[in-house]
């Protein structure tokens, strides 16, 4: 399962960006300082005077490291603390001067595009506390991520409080400090100047007394120290207004008794940084070498690399780059599963699926920034991390091409026989879907997304898969469609290509047809010739959502050409249904009455067990079971009541409901195509990760237990073990889960209970709800997942 160099590979910690480990003589200094250093600082008697000794120790150590006066160093709980710090008391002296009616002409707020979020967000917070009429303004970056300084001397005369970083946390582009210095004190020698230089200490040198900075924030944590301590420099003849008040520490400026630990673990690392003998963090030149290994890893592994870090202008500890092709969520997700820590962007937000913010202020390529990678070593790192660092990434790219998600190398040869199934790909609540037949390598595409088309390419040339249609539901009304672009792309792989096909890709002239159990003789698309296994995909005409919609049920056909109810698996209905709503009907084309027909015609051909594969996921519901749609889809429910015609009732509901989609465009921050229930998927079916093993045993052992992770992580994770699994659990990627659903879906006999995990949860979490949704109420998801579960009981 996977390879024999990452069953002994510790993993390798390359996010030194976002936090880095505590170095045992950080960790020493701490532990004497809680064991003997206990006094407060403000006590008067020798234990506290001893305590006060070491703060202002550490104090003039920082003093002597960044050329400044001790007093102008305030010891905080981090630089975030320090952040507000420093901009509360620009805005506050600004705010009095005008309650004292002095003139203020300088009424800009400016900082860099590619700050930290915790600069623009204390900047807005604090001016609006105070009620302040300034104008909050972005300084425009360069594509290497320095300041516009063009727009700087422009803006310079206006500024009141000017925030730039030392060094970015994303790509380490280096400022220009002395030139932003001298431009803005031209114009503005009056004016406040703060400096984040978070990711600069201990990489790049800072003299404070050859430069106009008002204010510079710290952190600890950044540079082997503990997390809640860092300091603030401000100048002393800098405006400064507490933030903080109550017992008059750190001389009046911040109250609250210090962080004695903290501050004691910051001096032992400064003692480091002012020998300068390299004992313990590497010099520049090594660092260089160090990165430069990486680089090449990264060009060897990912050819199509693209490096969003200009090198000449960086500190050596960070390297951004791009794949093509690969989103940042999945690279992380493989880079995990690899044992080596990276991040996409910033810490602070790479949670989120959003692009980076940095890249964007850059100019670069949107999909450079939806799949931007940091990694960030740090000047502790050791050459044996970094050689361990870059069999993980050969790793991972060996993973991502067993997966199809990059580019194979010129010598590879497709596996013998296709990946059977269904795929589901997504893109921004978008579906595109892959029917594959395994023996044949027949593939049908369905409904292909334009931001999509890159992955479907790779697939089709990795798996060598012969195409026998791709295809749309329905015209569209804010894009065109990418198939023509993609029959175009991959004509070597169309069974027929030069095939007359109508303007939703089917051809034109059919010549397989297969009946249905309303009785309506249907065209269809066979995946074999042979009559053995012979699947089809039969193409009905569903309008309501547009005029021509059409949908296609996927099966087994009987001797007679028959496609019956029981033995359709797949219906692929476009936007005709959508989890708990129904396409959207305000289209020129559309058509409520055409709806409420179409639906009761699908009532008649379709099983139960069917699983509804839409052209839409707006909630990460996958896809729906008919049976269960059936009773949760009250509009749906509607149009199918046998007893009662609805159908005035229905386009009166339709057309109501159709009013809600300006503001779900608003949600989306785009056209959607239905309104769905966003609240189905709201219950609760987790369980904590250290109970898993008891609530097995609790279960049964006819329990399936399902990891949702792709192949690309699954089968390089080796963590079983530490979760209490004799054997490894069954792999069943999201991409494919609807396959699992069918499967389920269609079998008499369940198991008692289905558990999900994946790696932190969040996945598992949406396939556990999806499951249940769909009658299977026994789902569970395992709360923080294979991360959690191979914590030992005493981490």
């Amino acid at each position: 399962m996977v390879s024999s160099v990452l069953k002994t590979t510790p993993a390798v910690y390359f996010d030194c960006n976002a936090t880095t480990p505590v170095l045992p003589i950080a960790a020493q200094a701490a532990l004497s300082a809680m064991e003997k250093l206990y006094g407060n600082p403000s006590s008067t008697h020798i234990t506290g005077l001893q305590a006060k000794y070491l703060l202002e120790t550490t104090r003039r150590k920082a003093s002597k490291l960044l050329c400044c006066q001790s007093d102008e160093i305030i010891f905080t709980s981090g630089a975030t603390e320090a952040i507000q710090m420093a901009v509360f008391s620009a805005l506050y002296e600004a705010a009095k001067n005008i309650r004292e009616g002095k003139q203020i002409s300088a009424r800009k707020i400016v900082y860099a595009a590619t700050e930290h979020k915790a600069v623009p967000m204390a900047l807005q917070y604090w001016k609006n506390v105070l009620g302040l009429d300034f104008e909050i303004v972005p300084l425009s970056v360069n594509s290497v991520g320095q300041v516009d300084l063009v727009e700087l001397e422009r803006l310079a005369p206006e500024i009141h409080l000017l925030c730039t970083m030392a060094v970015n946390n994303e790509t380490g582009t280096i400022q220009d400090l002395a030139r932003i210095d001298q431009i803005f004190r031209k114009h503005r020698p009056d004016g406040l100047w703060l400096v984040d230089c978070v990711q600069a200490f201990g990489k790049i040198p800072l003299h404070f007394q050859e430069m106009s900075v008002d204010y510079a924030c710290f952190s600890g944590h950044k540079l082997y120290g503990p997390k809640g301590v860092g300091f603030l420099f401000a100048r002393v003849s800098s405006p400064f207004h507490p933030l903080i008040v109550g017992g008059g520490q750190e001389r009046g400026l911040r109250s609250g008794t210090e962080n004695l630990p903290g501050v004691a673990a910051l001096g032992a690392l400064m003692d480091e940084l002012i020998e300068g003998n390299h004992k313990l963090f590497h010099d520049h030149s090594t660092l260089e070498k160090m990165r430069q290994s990486l680089i090449d890893a990264l060009k060897e592994s990912f050819p199509r690399v693209v490096f969003n870090t200009s090198f000449e202008i960086s500190v050596p500890t960070t390297i951004n780059f791009s794949v093509p092709g690969v989103s940042s969520k999945e690279m992380v997700e493989v880079f995990d599963a690899a044992r080596i820590r990276v991040s996409a962007g910033s810490a602070c937000s790479s949670a989120k699926a959003q692009r980076s913010y940095v890249l964007d202020a850059m100019g670069l390529d949107t999909w450079r920034s939806e799949s931007a990678i940091r990694l960030s070593i740090g000047p502790a790192t050791t050459h044996e991390e970094i050689e361990r660092g870059i069999k993980c990434i050969q790793a991972a790219s060996s993973a991502l091409q067993a997966s199809c998600l990059l580019p194979r190398s010129s010598e590879f040869h497709p596996p013998e026989s296709l990946r059977d199934g269904l795929i589901q790909l997504r893109f921004a609540g978008s579906n595109t879907w892959i029917l594959a037949k395994s023996d044949t390598r027949e593939t049908v595409i369905i409904d292909p997304v334009p931001e999509l088309s890159e992955r479907i390419t790779k697939y089709v040339e990795c798996q060598g898969a012969r195409i026998l249609a791709i295809l749309d539901t329905h015209s569209h009304a804010d894009h065109d469609s990418c198939r023509p672009l993609l029959q175009t792309l991959l004509e070597r792989h169309m069974i027929e290509p030069q095939e007359e096909r109508d303007e939703l890709g089917w051809p034109v002239r059919s010549k397989s047809f297969v009946t249905l159990a309303d009785g309506n003789k249907v065209p269809c698309i066979l995946f074999s010739k042979t009559a053995e296994n012979q699947q089809v995909l039969a193409r009905v005409a569903t309008p309501g959502h547009t005029s021509d919609s059409i949908s296609f049920l996927f099966g087994n056909p009987n001797a007679q050409g028959n496609l019956i109810p029981t033995e359709i698996r797949f219906a692929f209905l476009g936007d005709t249904i959508l989890s708990g709503g129904l396409g959207r009907t305000n289209f020129k084309s559309s058509s409520e009455s055409a709806l409420f027909h179409t639906l009761k015609q699908l009532d008649k051909q379709l099983p139960s067990h069917a699983v509804i594969c839409p052209a839409h996921d707006y909630d990460n519901s996958f896809a729906l079971v008919w049976d269960s749609e059936k009773k949760d889809n009250p509009l749906l429910a509607m149009a199918l009541d046998l007893v009662v015609n609805h159908e005035s009732e229905f386009v009166q509901q339709k057309k109501k409901i159709d009013l809600q989609l300006s503001e779900r465009e608003k949600q989306f921050q785009g056209i959607v195509c239905g309104v769905v229930n966003l609240q189905r998927n709201a219950c609760q079916v987790t369980i904590p990760a250290g109970e898993l093993p008891a609530f097995l045993s609790k279960l049964g052992s006819d329990t399936i237990v399902v990891d949702v992770r792709e192949p690309s992580e699954f089968d390089i994770c080796d963590d079983w073990e530490n979760l209490g699994f004799d054997i490894p659990p069954r792999n069943v990627p999201l991409s494919r889960f609807v396959n699992f659903m069918a499967e389920m879906a269609q079998n008499p006999s369940r198991p008692r209970a289905l558990v999900f995990l994946c790696l932190s949860g969040s996945r598992s979490l949406y396939a556990a709800k999806t499951m249940r949704r769909n009658g299977f109420e026994n789902s569970w998801n395992v709360e923080g997942g294979v991360a959690y579960g191979c914590l030992s009981p005493s981490t």
